[in-house]
């Protein structure tokens, strides 16, 4: 069965122009996606305009106006991720075929199913990435013979060791210190983003407790609820837990599972008015320039399938890409305090 005729350039091309990103990831609200035909271009426009408004001075009629300050952007070095993944569609198509999938229509739909799989499969990768940003402050891609990190140059000082094993621990005065760190440098920060684990042990926090629930409250349970009232009082920020799981295969090939965001991970951050810290910016792929020229329908095509095949072996391949990198315009507003439980 010859599945480059089931399946026309027109139909992937319409499959992708149609496949939403849009998922309940917290990575997806901290960058919230967009796609431009220019990718560096738009990342240093973005990274320019959500800077913190810089005021301009008043003058005097018939004088020059004074020069403005253009950001040090060109510090920042653009890594771009191309994200791709692919199967042996003919093997696929003949194990659906051996397992009772015989009308044309029906199978179909089972190789639509699998250009949805590896379409999933690039958008995770992209959410690996906007929570390693906000768990690390860089971007890292140690996989598929690459090895290069992308740095957002977060603050050294923003970066913090705390210990809060014990229910002594000052986790308040912590906190508080992490706030200080931010304002110092301009910064309010009002979310932040931990563990489950972590939260564990703010509940079992005698000074949390006592703050809550007065001197006689030590030993009683709080919920993360009572603690944003407490941090929203205290600190105007807010917590919010990700303790979300990823697949991933191994250099060996063995599949293993891990968080999205490390579950020993404090980090404190100054959000817009959108609720985000950035974008996930996304480009135009190879593959997706050979379709043809960008279109306003490119605007919503993030990921790109593709099919082709190959003489020896005789095999049809399904591929799913994309062109990603998160921006994130305020590093300094971003701090980071890693957990000792």
């Amino acid at each position: 069965m010859d599945i480059l005729q089931l399946i026309t350039d027109r139909d992937r091309l319409d499959f992708s122009q149609n496949l939403s990103v849009t998922r309940n990831y917290m990575g997806d609200t901290l960058f919230p996606d967009e796609k431009t035909q220019n990718l560096e271009a738009e990342y240093l426009r973005l990274s320019d305009g959500l800077q913190l408004p810089t005021m301009a001075m008043v003058h005097g009629f018939d004088t020059e106006a004074a020069i403005g300050d253009r950001p040090e952007l060109e510090r920042v070095r653009i890594e771009k991720l191309l994200i791709k993944e692919k199967i042996n569609q003919s093997e696929r198509v003949q194990m659906y075929l051996n397992k009772g999938v015989s009308e044309e229509n029906a199978l179909i739909g089972y190789v639509f199913d699998d250009m949805g799989r590896l379409a999933e499969s690039v958008k995770t990768r992209t959410e690996v990435a906007k929570m390693e940003v906000i768990a690390t402050g860089k971007m890292t891609v140690k996989e598929n013979n690459l090895n290069f990190a992308l740095d957002y140059d977060v603050p050294k000082n923003n970066f913090k060791n705390v210990d809060w094993s014990e229910p002594e621990a000052d986790i308040l005065g912590d906190i508080q210190d992490m706030i200080d760190t931010a304002k110092a440098l301009g910064k309010t920060v009002n979310r932040a983003v931990t563990s489950n684990k972590i939260v564990a042990l703010m509940r079992k926090n005698k000074g949390i407790q006592t703050a809550i629930n007065g001197v006689n409250g030590i030993g009683t349970f709080v919920t993360l609820t009572k603690i944003n009232d407490l941090l929203t009082e205290m600190f105007g920020i807010t917590v919010s837990t990700n303790d979300e799981m990823y697949q991933y295969k191994k250099t060996n090939g063995a599949k293993a599972t891990e968080y999205y965001f490390p579950r020993d991970r404090f980090s404190l951050m100054s959000t817009g008015i959108n609720g985000g810290v950035g974008t996930g910016l996304w480009g135009v792929t190879p593959e997706e320039a050979e379709y043809g020229q960008y279109s306003e329908k490119s605007a919503d095509q993030f990921i790109t399938i593709t099919q082709w095949a190959t003489p020896d072996p005789v095999a049809v391949w399904t591929k799913a890409s994309g062109l990603f990198v998160p921006v994130l315009p305020d590093p300094a507003g971003l701090i980071i305090a890693t957990v000792k439980m």
